[in-house]
């Protein structure tokens, strides 16, 4: 018995340390980065954009954060696939950026998948 003790302490030590990284690791650093030319390009979708329907979608960029609100409701950190698909933290909407031929956003859109 002693030996399969000895034999699974430094298992059980590694799992203890890799527990403890995914605690001390930022969200940030588990999440898909987007380069900085990529977070150059989503400042620029700042702002309201007004949908086909007549709802009104703010984006809010800022250094190290994404918050989006749709129609006047509370704003939630979303996430950033590239430069031209943001992500709700359910994952069940996603904001298309639909830009200029310069690069600037011109609208916007918003799909909604809907629960099964």
């Amino acid at each position: 018995m002693n030996t399969t003790f000895n034999k699974m302490r430094p298992l059980t030590l590694l799992a203890a340390l890799l527990a403890s990284m995914t605690l001390l690791t930022p969200a940030s650093a588990l999440e898909p980065t987007v380069p900085d030319q990529g977070r150059m390009l989503l400042r620029e979708a700042n702002g309201q954009y007004q949908l086909d329907d007549g709802r009104w979608v703010k984006v809010s960029v800022g250094f190290s954060r994404l918050a989006v609100s749709v129609d006047e409701g509370t704003t939630e950190q979303w996430r950033a696939e590239g430069t031209e698909l943001l992500i709700s933290p359910d994952r069940m909407r996603r904001v298309r950026l639909i830009r200029n031929a310069d690069g600037s956003v011109d609208r916007i859109a918003l799909e909604t998948d809907r629960y099964r």
